[in-house]
């Protein structure tokens, strides 16, 4: 199984000299994680007018943390969420750079 995350440019270099991704605030509680299918939905809701982002396609049998399949807070898509946790580099199969 794949899950992947998306990325500002910024963050993919800042966490080049690092072990681990290196996220945005965003991330402080959780680390919010997509399947394939809900790639376009998040992209054209959060990165569509912001900074270049990358894709990431993660190996989730390399993630460190609890790994959970919910929906959020008064919403009813689910989404996976990685708590206490990080997403280290190895975990990184393919990026695409948008």
């Amino acid at each position: 199984m794949f899950l992947y995350k998306v990325i500002s440019e910024k963050n993919w270099q800042e966490s080049q000299n690092a072990k681990i991704l290196l996220l945005d605030p965003m991330d402080k509680e959780f680390i919010h994680l997509a399947m394939e299918s809900q790639l376009d939905r998040i992209i054209s809701k959060f990165w569509g007018e912001g900074p270049k982002y990358i894709v990431l396609k993660l190996d989730v049998n390399l993630l460190q943390g609890n790994l959970v399949l919910e929906a959020n807070p008064g919403g009813t898509h689910q989404y996976y969420h990685l708590y206490d946790g990080s997403i280290p580099l190895k975990s990184v199969l393919e990026l695409v750079w948008v």
